[in-house]
């Protein structure tokens, strides 16, 4: 399937939920290969969506940036052209349906084979997956925990990179950290475990013409509104970095868009508290020494 059968089947049927129904089943008409080609048309019409200036045009919306860029997508051809071209027109589409385009690919696969979906499209299509439109962004976090859990606390670290993202975005932050005089901010997060954190540690260096810092941060308890939590504890961060660096004081924290609820999981750095003689107390955290190696 060529870009334009895609854009042919989008126009057809149009931006309306319902819609998308009768898409699958014209798409289940089609091969398995037609079907993962009209997969990857799609990612790639969303990927190229992924920019920090169509981020900026609707961070202040409330809604998935994701489910914005959808929108423009079930639009149809002209107005994602214009989108693509103009992205402060990407607003416009903020309170539109998009999202039922995602899982027409794999309802018409099951349809057509009856068999399993296992495609993994060309590129992303999350925010930030578009690398070389991020390229430029000036704050660059790298997630990471010491939990020994076999596993990272996703839903937080998500959080947190999103509330991340969003500051990086944001002009009058970008504003701000061009007064520091440093191209770009690599922001290290370490979640800590149940014995965690009774010393929280940071560490804030420059490495030419960056700044490195590593910070450690307590996991939130059940049932707390992570958003907030996540919001509240980067700019913590970053009011440890103002006074370090005698930087003037923070712009507002920005709205945090609404995340979708499949988000995938971030690449999580995990790191196990170093092993202690049996007659010594659990460390239980991170010294100033380790979070200053903990990304390498």
């Amino acid at each position: 399937m060529d870009e334009q059968t895609f854009w042919d089947l989008v126009d057809r049927y149009g931006p309306d939920p319902a819609d998308a129904d009768r898409l699958a089943d014209e798409l289940s008409d089609h091969g398995a290969a037609d079907i993962r080609d009209f997969a990857d048309h799609l990612a790639r019409a969303l990927h190229a969506l992924d920019t920090p200036a169509h981020f900026r045009a609707v961070a202040t919306s409330g809604e998935s940036f994701l489910g914005v860029r959808c929108a423009a997508v079930a639009a149809g051809a002209s107005a994602y052209r214009q989108v693509l071209s103009a992205p402060a027109a990407l607003a416009t589409f903020a309170d539109r349906p998009g999202t039922q385009l995602l899982p027409v690919a794999e309802r018409a696969f099951r349809t057509s084979t009856r068999g399993d979906w296992k495609h993994q499209t060309e590129v992303g299509m999350t925010t930030g997956s578009n690398i070389a439109a991020w390229s430029g962004a000036w704050l660059h976090p790298h997630m990471g925990t010491t939990t020994g859990e076999g596993s990272a606390p996703q839903d937080y670290m998500i959080a947190l990179r999103h509330v991340a993202l969003t500051i990086d975005a944001d002009p009058a932050w970008r504003t701000w950290w061009r007064r520091s005089g440093l191209i770009a901010c690599e922001l290290g997060i370490v979640a800590e475990g149940k014995l965690d954190h009774l010393r929280p540690s940071a560490d804030i260096r420059r490495c030419g013409e960056r700044l490195r810092a590593n910070f450690t941060c307590a996991l939130p308890g059940d049932g707390a509104d992570l958003p907030t939590r996540a919001a509240a504890e980067v700019r913590a961060m970053f009011e440890v970095i103002r006074q370090a660096m005698s930087m003037p004081g923070l712009p507002p924290t920005p709205p945090v868009p609404t995340l979708p609820p499949d988000v995938p999981e971030v690449p999580v750095t995990t790191k196990p508290l170093p092993e202690l003689p049996a007659e010594l107390e659990p460390q239980g955290y991170l010294t100033l020494a380790q979070i200053q190696e903990f990304f390498g």
